[in-house]
């Protein structure tokens, strides 16, 4: 019968699967505990909750969790970077971490309820956060607009020119009436 420690963690982990907006799976293998408290504290600053847990607690917590499809990936030391607030920013940081002392290596990782392998984990970590990539494509949608409108007035503005030029002539006339143009009336 399983204890109840065991049962609150398993689902602790559960509900941290179902919320999370990306859990990366890590190997920390070669880290030791100085690095391993540096890391965690690079984490903590980014709002990134990085835990070292059982494999067989995690393997448990998975039914019913958009994690379903990691179990394969549960061997060896395993730790999870947790972020509820970005999809690339738990993998940004260890990635950063990694640059630096080669671990911890990606193992997958559950972003928005899907299972992405170490590759795409990497690709991830090299992304723009999601607030710049809507900012870029906001950008893009706009530019062709601002364009147009750029045309548009300038268009405006150069008829503007020729009526005022034409206001001006006419105004600069005598009076009396229209010059005859030339060429007329000499025969």
């Amino acid at each position: 019968m399983p204890r109840p420690e065991k049962i609150k963690k398993i689902e602790e982990l559960a509900q941290l699967f179902n919320e999370a907006r990306s859990i990366v799976l890590n190997d920390f293998t070669g880290l030791d505990v100085e690095k391993i408290s540096e890391l965690r504290k690079q984490c903590r600053e980014s709002n990134v909750e990085y835990r070292v847990i059982k494999n067989t607690l995690a393997l448990r917590s998975l039914e019913g969790t958009p994690g379903e499809g990691l179990e394969q990936y549960f061997e060896g030391p395993t730790a999870l970077a947790v972020s509820r607030e970005s999809e690339n920013l738990s993998a940004k940081v260890l990635a950063k971490f990694a640059e630096e002392y080669e671990a911890p290596v990606f193992k997958a990782a559950v972003v928005d309820g899907n299972v992405i392998d170490a590759t795409e984990v990497l690709a991830l970590a090299k992304l723009p956060e999601r607030d710049q990539l809507m900012s870029a494509m906001l950008g893009a949608i706009k530019s062709p607009g601002n364009s147009l409108v750029s045309v548009l007035q300038g268009t405006v503005r150069n008829l503007l020119y020729v009526v005022n030029a034409i206001i001006e002539k006419k105004q600069s006339e005598p009076a009396g009436g229209e010059a005859a143009p030339e060429g007329e009336g000499s025969e």
